[in-house]
């Protein structure tokens, strides 16, 4: 008997592989979510424990400041937090008055208040302030410093009732500054 050539077995036939509906939907979520979560996560610390005033999101002012121009004996200001500070840093509100002192003795102070430290959350906030014993006409320019815990040890240490006559080296600014007179009684 003869041999006759045998045809090649045909190829197994190959199986599609198909998704669900569904599945194509997850996936493309998935998809165009991660890259936002990760923006997100990054645009707001890391997730190392820093906050986004370290970040190029966070940007200058970290704290919006409002007060009245003129005021009586108290007033209010509004500060928004729109940066909370690095770790090992706060933010001191200071009452700057320039011209302090009795005639022939004016020199400047800085009173640092209501500090705001590392953690806390992003929000306003409002204080009444109470400066009658102040002179009728004085002026005094407030914003926000930020500190290091050395510059703040410094600051503190160098306290005489509760202003300082200097401020520690490398402070810097982190709010607007608004200047409040005191125009009536």
């Amino acid at each position: 008997m003869e041999s006759t050539p045998q045809s090649p077995a045909p190829a197994p036939r190959r199986r599609r592989f198909r998704l669900a509906r569904w599945q194509v939907v997850i996936a493309a979520v998935i998809t165009a979510v991660i890259p936002g979560i990760v923006a997100f996560v990054l645009a707001n610390g890391g997730g190392d424990g820093e906050t986004p005033s370290t970040s190029p999101s966070c940007s200058f002012p970290a704290v919006q400041l409002s007060a009245p121009d003129k005021t009586g004996s108290t007033f209010q200001t509004t500060a928004k937090l729109n940066c909370p500070p690095p770790k090992e840093t706060k933010y001191y509100l200071v009452a700057q008055l320039d011209n302090f002192g009795d005639p022939g003795t004016e020199h400047t102070v800085y009173c640092p208040r209501d500090p705001i430290a590392h953690g806390q959350e992003k929000r306003t906030y409002t204080t009444t302030r109470d400066i009658h014993e102040s002179k009728l006409h004085s002026k005094r320019a407030l914003y926000y410093l930020k500190v290091t815990t050395d510059q703040e040890q410094e600051l503190l240490a160098n306290l005489q009732d509760d202003c300082a006559f200097e401020l520690p080296a490398g402070v810097e600014t982190v709010s607007n500054s608004v200047t409040v007179e005191r125009a009536w009684e």
